[in-house]
């Protein structure tokens, strides 16, 4: 019992450490490769932390000043970003290793 749950902490922190590489990687080269795409993503990534902002507004109305002075002028539209595509390589990774069966899941 106690070794298969060590076994799955050890694929979970595994598969982190893929996706964060993969995702500093697409990161990068869309920078590097694709500077119009890039930039074009960061404006998106803009107008999801706008949302974002909006939302908190409407959700916490007597927090979001001090909220908005700690949590968001820390991040940016790149930060956004950067988080936006951790998200899809973290679920493009999981769902390859889901199909393909590695780690795969023993019967109960």
């Amino acid at each position: 019992m106690a070794g298969r749950a060590i076994g799955k902490l050890f694929v979970m922190l595994f598969l982190l450490v893929i996706e964060v590489f993969l995702t500093m990687l697409v990161y990068t080269f869309l920078n590097l490769k694709f500077l119009d795409t890039f930039g074009y993503l960061v404006r998106i990534s803009a107008g999801v932390l706008d949302g974002l902002k909006s939302a908190l507004l409407i959700m916490l109305p007597g927090s979001a000043n001090a909220a908005y002075a700690t949590l968001f002028g820390e991040l940016g539209p790149k930060a956004i970003l950067l988080l936006l595509i951790g998200l899809v390589v973290a679920a493009i990774v999981r769902g390859l290793v889901e199909l393909m069966g590695l780690f795969g899941h023993s019967p109960r």
